[in-house]
């Protein structure tokens, strides 16, 4: 068969490379955007909002296709139904395609009402508009993402976001560059624009790819085992009832960072700021902060995105211990990534504002308080995907619900009051609240108890360690002169290496675990020298 099977970590991999990729280029040309004088933080204001409502609109429009269509797909190709899956896939197109459809036209049309009359901020409308088509375009990429997703085929999944991102930035700087000398919010539709321009793209290839296997396919489902056909009402209806839990925590993720474009742009009038000044204060949190701490976030996607499809085949195959096996070794992983990242960001803030955004270095206080929210969202992320797998799907849209019904009042009564700080630090308490909760829930369902030590305690050890190494390596380097951009690189790598070696010297990841790494052999092998020379030195 064309369309190959990829093992757990395997697919874990794939998935994390491109994030990785993906989130650097975004960070790329948001730092070129940023860094002209007429776009700065007041058109990454505009960029920004119009953005979150694009993203409400296309979680609800969208429905959590992949995760849905790769839940069911997955199970029905644990069984050896071939045919069932394929005929999952080409309903879900119809009906996903339609929704999108309607949602697009209702943005494009309805956005001088959403930019006036729900965000005070008119300057949003023309962004709103450059984006509505590209809702039909990801409803269409998602739905043959999840199909790829659910036969554990993580390759074309990420090939097309890279090149989606690849077209995204080109064509995001291109079109800003051709809009010079216009406003700031004619500057960000243009470079909102590129966003439906990529989604056209990465269709257009993912449709190439199924065309070109289509063939292939067939002949597998052909010789694949018969089972009885279900007509496509009942796969509709199925499809709408997974969808609906499953975007869930998609929608509610959404809506809070619009409840932040809402409240923080009328909490910080309030405080008072003219609208410039507000959207310049509004830019630095959504055109900086989070940007860098979207890194870590789509280091970790990864597992969520593999956990779901894995977890689900584990349990039709009745192998709940695979399932629970793969889920403490995802968090271990997911603590391990989150940990470090948000220790490096916090102490590291300043000089990496001065190396990134050297014409628009404000906002690094902002980022020493909202980067310990990385933490919680990486590991809510795992639980999330964990939860789904084992079909506890309204869960971690619930728990994140409440963490935004907590943001909101913060947002709202204490904005008006302290200004800028307020929406850095409710971040933090939204994702602390969902992370929580979800975990409660997750062991509950599991009914195990979580190995803290192994989860966190030691990984927290590995971080402190690597902090004070960290803070004190770039205090050197800047005591002997040699600048910011060589201290805070330097600093960083030292870093890397320092919290490396403190995962093999703790024994944090046991041989098993560091082989499904990537060089895991390797790092196997230094784990177990490391044991030897440990054990002979006792000796002596």
């Amino acid at each position: 068969m064309a369309i190959k099977k990829q093992t757990f970590m395997n697919g874990v991999l794939i998935i994390m490379f491109s994030q990785v990729l993906i989130k650097l280029l975004g960070f790329i040309y948001r730092i070129i955007l940023t860094n002209f004088p007429q776009f700065a933080d007041e058109g990454n204001s505009y960029y920004g909002s119009g953005f979150q409502v694009y993203t409400l609109i296309l979680a609800i429009a969208t429905m959590g296709i992949p995760n849905t269509i790769s839940k069911l797909v997955s199970e029905k190709m644990a069984i050896g139904d071939k045919r069932g899956a394929h005929r999952i896939f080409r309903t879900a197109m119809v009906v996903f395609t339609s929704i999108a459809v309607l949602f697009a036209l209702g943005l494009f049309f309805g956005a001088d009402a959403i930019s006036t009359g729900v965000l005070k901020n008119p300057g949003v409308k023309y962004t709103l508009m450059a984006l509505s088509p590209a809702i039909i375009f990801v409803a269409m990429s998602a739905t043959m993402r999840g199909y790829f997703v659910g036969m554990q085929n993580m390759t074309q999944y990420s090939k097309t976001q890279i090149i989606e991102q690849i077209v995204n930035s080109v064509f995001s700087v291109i079109f800003v560059v051709m809009l010079l000398g216009a406003t700031p919010e004619i500057m960000a539709a243009g470079s909102t624009l590129a966003t439906t321009v990529a989604a056209s793209v990465a269709f257009a290839y993912l449709l190439r790819y199924y065309n070109k296997n289509k063939r292939d396919l067939w002949k597998d489902i052909k010789h694949s085992e018969k089972f009885a056909l279900e007509p496509k009402k009942k796969i509709a209806k199925k499809l709408i009832s997974y969808a609906i839990p499953l975007s869930f925590a998609s929608v509610v993720v959404a809506l809070s960072g619009v409840i932040d474009i809402v409240t923080v742009m009328d909490g910080l009038q309030k405080f008072g700021y003219d609208i410039v000044t507000a959207n310049e204060k509004f830019g630095i949190l959504l055109g900086k902060v989070d940007i860098l701490n979207a890194i870590p976030l789509s280091i970790n996607v990864a597992f969520s995105v593999a956990l779901v499809p894995f977890i689900s085949s584990a349990i039709a195959r009745h192998r709940k211990d695979e399932a629970v096996k793969k889920i403490n070794y995802s968090l271990k992983i997911s603590s391990l990534i989150a940990l470090p990242c948000a220790a490096g960001l916090f102490i590291l803030a300043e000089p990496i504002f001065q190396l990134v955004f050297p014409n628009a270095t404000a906002g690094a206080r902002l980022l020493q308080i909202q980067c310990w929210m990385i933490i919680f969202a990486v590991i809510d992320q795992t639980l999330s995907g964990s939860l789904q797998g084992l079909g506890k799907l309204y869960v971690p849209g619930a728990c994140l619900a409440i963490g935004a019904i907590l943001k909101y009042i913060l947002n709202v009564t204490l904005i008006p009051i302290y200004g800028e700080v307020i929406p850095a630090i409710t971040t933090i308490v939204y994702n602390f609240t969902a992370c929580a909760l979800c975990f409660i829930i997750l062991f509950r369902t599991l009914k195990q108890k979580p190995n803290m030590k192994e989860l966190f305690v030691k990984p927290i050890f590995a971080t402190i360690c690597m902090s004070i190494i960290t803070f004190l390596t770039y205090k050197l380097l800047m005591f002997l002169n040699l600048g910011n951009a060589i201290s805070t690189i330097s600093s960083l790598i030292i870093a890397f290496i320092t919290y490396g070696f403190c995962v093999i010297k703790f024994h944090i990841l046991n041989a098993e675990e560091l082989k499904q790494l990537p060089f895991g052999d390797k790092l196997s092998k230094i784990g177990k020298k490391t044991k030897k020379v440990e054990k002979n030195v006792k000796k002596c």
